[in-house]
């Protein structure tokens, strides 16, 4: 089941995929992390990630050269401009109704497990972070008591 799957891949395996980040950034480099993103806030935070670049030739940034309008469809001419902002969602219609599907697989347990083994992620400042709150009038125990 689920839940067997996510305790012995995440515990058993030396994967880089399931670490904690924090485990794989020795911390020296934290205070240089100029930008942390992550899934759930992908086309907002490329959104505010290219209008933070700026060409040293114009000013202009990356957002206002090519992020507002995207690339076309046309992958072999690059100088052609799109119809939607990079990464932005093309389907407004579109629901994928996430939270249902996620309380069919996770259980308020092993929501709590999860954030019990990413918890130096979650709580380190440089990462912005947040859990993801599935169940979320369940009680956690403090970050750092596994």
């Amino acid at each position: 089941d689920f839940d067997f799957f996510v305790h012995n891949i995440i515990t058993t395996w030396d994967n880089v995929h399931w670490m904690p980040i924090y485990e794989r950034i020795d911390e020296k480099w934290w205070p240089y992390m100029s930008f942390v993103s992550n899934m759930e806030n992908l086309s907002h935070d490329t959104e505010l990630f290219l209008k933070s670049i700026h060409s040293t030739v114009n000013g202009e940034s990356a957002w206002e050269r090519s992020g507002k309008t995207g690339w076309s469809e046309n992958v072999r001419d690059c100088d052609v401009v799109g119809k939607d902002a990079f990464l932005a969602v093309k389907d407004k219609d579109h629901h994928t109704n996430a939270e249902d599907k996620f309380k069919r697989y996770y259980t308020p347990d092993l929501e709590r497990f999860i954030e019990r083994y990413y918890w130096k992620d979650y709580s380190n400042p440089y990462y912005h972070f947040s859990p993801l709150k599935i169940f979320p009038n369940i009680a956690t125990q403090p970050a750092g008591k596994p």
